[in-house]
């Protein structure tokens, strides 16, 4: 599951100058990176991705402090996803209760903007890597984005949908829950 769900990948070129590997892949995901011969980095909050050889070397084109920085955002992706659980709760108590629909659109109208964030987030991060990865010398470097940006887009448009359409169900559906005009009045 590591290796097939990441953002980035980078393919080394065969003439990769020492002490650096050749002809190796590296997969960066959210706690970590993983490499095609089995080298794994420790999985932790914030990772240091000069450091993808797992020989304790840097990669001098990404050895700044403040890539480092960055990837503490990352976990944001699992905070994410425990919160579109609870949305997916309170849609699903929404069905029988308007309470219930206007929790889970405050919680999805919330959970959209944080995966807007994130999405954002990834983006930006993950374009810099790639682009300072095949910087001089190293033009003969590959680098693709991986699927874990679909999958937050995805989720991104998902939670825009559910927000809408517990919204929807909330306040403009009338018919959905009738107002009992008469609830209190005892009829005889």
């Amino acid at each position: 599951m590591v290796d097939t769900i990441y953002f980035l990948k980078l393919i080394t070129a065969p003439d990769e100058p020492e002490p650096l590997p050749s002809n190796t892949a590296v997969t960066f995901g959210v706690f970590g990176m993983s490499s095609n011969d089995g080298r794994r980095s420790l999985v932790s909050l914030g990772y240091s991705p000069s450091n993808w050889s797992g020989l304790g070397v840097d990669d001098p084109t990404v050895n700044q402090p403040s890539l480092k920085s960055i990837t503490y955002a990352l976990i944001l992706h699992p905070i994410g996803a425990f919160l579109a659980i609870i949305a997916f709760g309170f849609s699903t108590i929404g069905l029988c209760s308007r309470t219930g629909a206007v929790f889970s659109t405050l919680v999805s109208l919330f959970l959209s903007i944080l995966l807007l964030t994130i999405f954002i987030i990834d983006i930006v991060f993950f374009s810099i890597l790639k682009s300072q990865f095949t910087d001089a010398p190293y033009e003969r470097r590959r680098t693709e984005y991986g699927n874990a940006l679909w999958i937050v887009l995805v989720a991104l448009l998902a939670a825009v949908v559910c927000a809408g359409s517990s919204f929807w169900t909330a306040f403009v559906g009338r018919n959905r829950y009738p107002r009992r005009k008469w609830a209190n009045r005892r009829e005889y």
